[in-house]
């Protein structure tokens, strides 16, 4: 199965690429990948500046379609996926959790959207989509509508509650997005100087 990181956010409220962001000496995006590795056999990462993540030595996808925002990005993805399901993470979600992921994995049967709800509403950017999703997001890139959830009532969705992941260790945070500095300081008691590196 395949795994999608969106990495292609322009990061306004940062400040910074979330991606390159560290913690514990190693870069979100080096957390997540590590992660991931443990349950996928496909690691995609979705961005346009492809020198930045070349070192990472993964398949690196354009959006198919510039400036269509995390859509464009899970369609251009799933174009290049080996496999009929791929879980998709946002880059400012450094805390991935194996059990989390694969409790959505387990719900898949033959649904094309498998999703997180939590009090903030649904977690598109923590979810399993299938290839299925393609064209309706293409059309929905085509008309300008760019919420993720706005394909949603053409395909097959599995909303997963949250308190079916309340049990799962460490799950919750799984959810956790961090796209201010005030949120990076909260999590890690650090702050962001000089516009390079916390």
């Amino acid at each position: 199965m395949t795994a999608i990181i969106l990495a292609g956010g322009k990061s306004r409220r940062m400040g910074f690429n979330k991606a390159l962001l560290l913690y514990d000496k190693k870069t979100f995006i080096e957390h997540q990948i590590a992660r991931l590795k443990t349950i996928f056999d496909e690691i995609i990462i979705s961005a346009n500046d492809t020198g930045t993540y070349a070192h990472l030595n993964l398949p690196i996808v354009s959006d198919i379609m510039p400036e269509k925002g995390p859509l464009g990005g899970i369609c251009a993805g799933l174009m290049r996926s080996s496999n009929q399901h791929a879980f998709v993470v946002a880059c400012d979600m450094p805390f991935v959790h194996e059990k989390a992921i694969l409790y959505l994995k387990e719900q898949i049967d033959d649904y094309d959207v498998v999703v997180p709800q939590t009090s903030r509403g649904l977690e598109p950017l923590h979810a399993f989509y299938s290839r299925n999703c393609i064209q309706p997001i293409r059309r929905c890139l085509d008309e300008g509508k760019l919420r993720i959830i706005d394909f949603f009532a053409e395909v097959k969705v599995k909303i997963v509650l949250e308190q079916e992941l309340k049990g799962l260790d460490g799950s919750t945070q799984s959810l956790a997005n961090l796209n201010t500095p005030e949120e990076y300081k909260k999590y890690f008691n650090a702050a962001i100087s000089d516009g390079k590196k916390p």
